[in-house]
């Protein structure tokens, strides 16, 4: 495990270090102003663009290949997966080291498939990130120790549709996990799950104000339609317990101090 401190040649080097550098010698800005301006450019633009940087294609089993079927007959289709996070790959590898970067890219690679309708087996896992199958099955048992299911195209044809670790890991902050042993049990970057909860409070803010339908709201928000979907059935179903509705309630109050949303009308916003 490597030492947290002053920024690392690598992160420095990365885009999103060379934003943060631009910020902090350009305007001025301290390195947490810079870091707070990245966390607001990233939910608001760049996660509805399809940048190709730190990106690969891979061709993958379609996520309703029938199971039955050998490899070679199912039906595939092209997706683009992120190998390159950032600051956030980057700060993963700081605390948890080698293994630890490796288990946030397998949670992201397998849930940016099932994105883009498609799905992936452990061996595509295997050959993304340069280890072996065998490495890939501990790092999945490793999850489900912690109640989580990667979804492969293993656990699709044993579960069927899975929660994505977002909604888990948010659903465990609200139940009262704090930051740090989330990141701790799950060996995440601390970033990834603080924007995670961020996100679906901005979408909880956003219901509430009026706004509906998923697509709608995954628009806004900047996230896919099925994760959308799955953090209003977790509103829903978090609805009924006072605590995780007090938490809600007081990340909502934090949010109301800063600038407010535009006014909602019927259909959308203003």
């Amino acid at each position: 495990m490597k030492a947290t401190g002053e920024k690392d040649r690598s992160q420095i080097k990365s885009l999103d270090g060379q934003f943060i550098w631009e910020l902090e010698n350009g305007f001025e800005l301290s390195p947490r102003e810079s870091e707070l301006m990245l966390e607001t450019v990233r939910q608001y633009y760049c996660q509805q663009q399809d940048h190709r940087k730190g990106r690969a294609s891979i061709w993958v089993l379609k996520l309703d290949a029938s199971v039955g079927k050998p490899l070679n007959e199912c039906e595939k289709r092209e997706v683009w997966v992120t190998l390159d996070g950032g600051i956030e790959d980057q700060d993963a590898y700081n605390r948890y080291g080698h293994a630890g970067l490796r288990r946030q890219r397998i949670l992201r690679l397998s849930e940016e498939v099932v994105e883009q309708g498609g799905i992936a087996t452990q061996e595509d896992l295997a050959r993304l990130l340069c280890t072996s199958v065998r490495t890939i099955r501990r790092d999945i048992a490793f999850f489900r120790d912690q109640g989580i299911n990667v979804i492969t195209r293993g656990v699709h044809a044993d579960i069927g549709r899975s929660v994505s670790h977002k909604a888990a890991i948010v659903e465990m902050f609200l139940k009262g996990i704090v930051y740090t042993e989330i990141c701790r049990r799950l060996h995440h970057s601390a970033k990834a799950v603080k924007r995670y909860v961020n996100t679906f409070i901005r979408l909880v803010s956003l219901y509430d104000r009026g706004i509906r339908e998923s697509e709608e709201l995954a628009h806004y928000v900047g996230i896919s339609r099925r994760l959308a979907d799955e953090y209003l059935d977790l509103y829903a179903k978090l609805g009924k317990n006072p605590s995780c509705q007090e938490r809600i309630k007081d990340i909502l109050k934090q949010l109301s101090s800063r600038p407010a949303y535009p006014a909602v009308k019927k259909g959308g916003l203003e």
